[in-house]
């Protein structure tokens, strides 16, 4: 178990629901997508890299509605020649792969999960 957080700890952390309107290969890397996904007027698209490639495929992401952690600071990072950030975190369970969070009911993109 991780160490014991505070309600104030977790109210700091900005989970929305976001819909993924694109799903790109990253070139240079096996297990990466580039997920272009829309939060709704307010926040509108951000850009996130994902290391789920290996459990799903792009049409099986493209259209759908996720739980995102979108107040993570910005993750810089290098593939090949390519300078990429990550403006967010989709988030999933599982130890010996990804599943993802998905909703019995239709939600707004940028819905606050609670």
């Amino acid at each position: 178990m991780k160490p014991t957080i505070t309600f104030d700890d977790f109210a700091k952390l900005d989970l929305r629901v976001g819909e993924v309107v694109a799903c790109e290969d990253v070139p240079g890397s096996e297990k990466l997508w580039k997920l272009t996904v829309n939060f709704g007027e307010e926040i509108g698209e951000k850009t996130i890299y994902s290391g789920i490639r290996k459990w799903y495929g792009a049409d099986s992401l493209t259209g759908k509605k996720y739980v995102f952690l979108i107040n993570i600071a910005p993750k810089k990072f290098k593939i090949g020649d390519q300078e990429l950030e990550s403006s967010g975190m989709i988030v999933g369970a599982g130890e010996t792969g990804a599943v993802l969070y998905t909703f019995d009911q239709d939600l707004p993109a940028g819905s606050v999960v609670r």
